[in-house]
């Protein structure tokens, strides 16, 4: 009785098709967002995150298109993937929602990846994070910045490492506890990602079908859930409440294109799947799927992973047998020829994949690559501004723009460009020599000037280098040693930088 009691009220509220405006809270907007801020900082100064530009593109403009049909908009949405291989998603104040690679890979469809991502932006419309805080912690929560942001992210992603504050005992644990989302909101949330999906053009059954399949695994798993399913608990009532949702949907007729996700999830699996996991997965795709290019593409990535670029070369030209014009074995071939010195064939089929694609920030890095390696400074920064451009926290962008720059004699903005990339970097030394350096030599320049005076203004902020300082431990640090990434990998997002493993 009290179960159906339950469905009904959920089923009665979810049904009305609109909620009041999320409550009045102690905590202000301004406060939740410097909040966010700060707990932003530390997800990406524990967790390395995917910096592979493909990923980072589609994961920002998904999120974007469902961020159009937010009904309010009083946060800046950002998107993320962590470099982890557990199934799990998350969103903290302020609008950063975070994506393990694992949860990403563990979906069948972009529509299901939408379903999720709309129901974690539910959580932060809805201001459920500050509803929690307020009854938890009363209040100046920013009084308490550091251990609220501990508690909160041991609360939300389900990692207690998360953060100094998990040290105080058993008062942030109870305090922990009290941030866990109630079936209330998980309610509003799924209400909220429902109509966000759906107002997207994405059929709102594939929100039900995950959380159905998440359901059976909780029922399989035990004590042993996903940190997702622990931080989303599923439910007989909340399954029916999505069902009831998903009911009274029009007959779906629109379509949504997969092409992207695949091609993600592929690179995902090739690029950051431990080398034997992502062989293994591979090769069962291919007997799985023998028609199509992309276990072939993914085993070209693997190739490139481990630097064997002739392999690649191999398998990338068995694609163009197949599948002639195929864009992306296009694209890596340029690479490919990049990393073994035919520039100019690398040149050609470089300028070609960006005729198909204008503007890929992969592509125009890896032309910046080619011209720099034949001495054409001019043509390569040129490359590399476009992507920097396009990508203002590409690290690598950044720096081979201040590398190509300096040699082609401008050596003011230079400076510039390599100062903020050390500042970016936390390398508060170098950063400070370059950012110096920039300020005395773009006198005729002001805008750059001022860009460069305001960067260094930050490095003499203790407050805001502090914020910034990543506190990477034993085996982080010898990972970044031994990291042999290439230099077209990343974006470089702030925080730990994981590019492509072993590449």
């Amino acid at each position: 009785m009290a179960r159906r009691i339950l469905v009904y009220l959920l089923a009665a509220a979810l049904g009305l098709g609109a909620l009041p405006c999320p409550p009045a809270l102690a905590l202000s907007l301004e406060e939740e967002r410097k909040l966010g801020q700060q707990a932003y900082q530390e997800v990406v100064n524990a967790i390395p995150m995917v910096t592979d530009p493909e990923v980072v593109d589609y994961i920002q403009k998904l999120g974007a298109k469902l961020v159009a049909h937010l009904p309010e908009k009083e946060f800046e949405y950002r998107f993320y993937v962590a470099d982890s291989s557990e199934m799990n998603a998350f969103a903290i104040p302020g609008g950063y929602i975070f994506f393990y690679r694992g949860m990403i890979t563990s979906l069948d469809n972009e529509a299901e990846l939408a379903g999720i991502m709309a129901h974690e932006m539910g959580h932060v419309w809805r201001r459920h994070i500050a509803k929690r805080m307020d009854k938890a912690l009363p209040g100046s929560v920013l009084s308490m910045a550091g251990m609220v942001t501990g508690i909160l992210l041991g609360a939300l992603a389900g990692a207690p490492q998360l953060g100094s504050a998990i040290t105080f005992g058993s008062m942030a644990g109870n305090i922990q506890q009290q941030l866990a989302f109630s079936r209330t909101d998980e309610a509003e949330a799924d209400w909220a990602g429902h109509k966000i999906m759906t107002a997207a053009g994405y059929p709102g059954q594939e929100m039900a079908k995950t959380f159905r399949r998440m359901w059976r695994m909780e029922q399989q798993m035990g004590v042993n859930l996903p940190t997702y399913m622990r931080s989303h608990p599923q439910s007989p009532e909340r399954m029916e409440a999505i069902e009831n949702l998903v009911r009274r949907d029009p007959p779906y007729k629109g379509h949504f294109d997969n092409n992207r996700f695949d091609h993600v999830k592929l690179r995902l699996i090739a690029l950051y799947d431990p080398p034997d996991t992502a062989a293994d997965t591979l090769a069962a795709m291919a007997r799985e799927k023998p028609g199509s290019p992309l276990p072939l593409y993914g085993q070209a990535l693997l190739s490139m992973r481990k630097r064997d670029y002739d392999q690649a070369l191999r398998i990338l030209d068995e694609m163009e047998r197949k599948w002639p014009g195929d864009q992306d074995a296009l694209k890596e071939r340029g690479l490919c020829l990049v990393r073994v010195g035919r520039l100019d064939e690398a040149k050609s089929v470089l300028d070609a994949a960006l005729t198909k694609d204008p503007g890929n920030p992969q592509i125009l890095f890896a032309i910046g690559e080619a011209y720099a390696h034949s001495g054409q400074d001019d043509v390569a920064a040129s490359a590399f501004r476009r992507v920097v451009q396009a990508q203002p926290e590409n690290l690598e962008a950044r720096r081979m723009l201040g590398t190509s720059l300096g040699r082609a004699g401008n050596l003011g903005e230079a400076a510039l460009q390599l100062g903020l990339t050390f500042k970016q970097e936390n390398n508060e030394r170098l950063a400070r020599y370059h950012l110096e350096r920039a300020v005395s030599q773009l006198a005729d320049r002001p805008e750059l000037r001022q860009e460069a005076q305001k960067a260094l203004n930050e490095l003499n902020d203790p407050g805001e280098m502090e914020k910034r300082k990543r506190k990477p431990g034993p085996e982080q640090e010898e990972e970044q040693r031994d990291d042999p990434r290439a230099p077209w990998i990343g974006p470089g997002i702030s925080g730990q930088r994981s590019a492509p493993r072993d590449f």
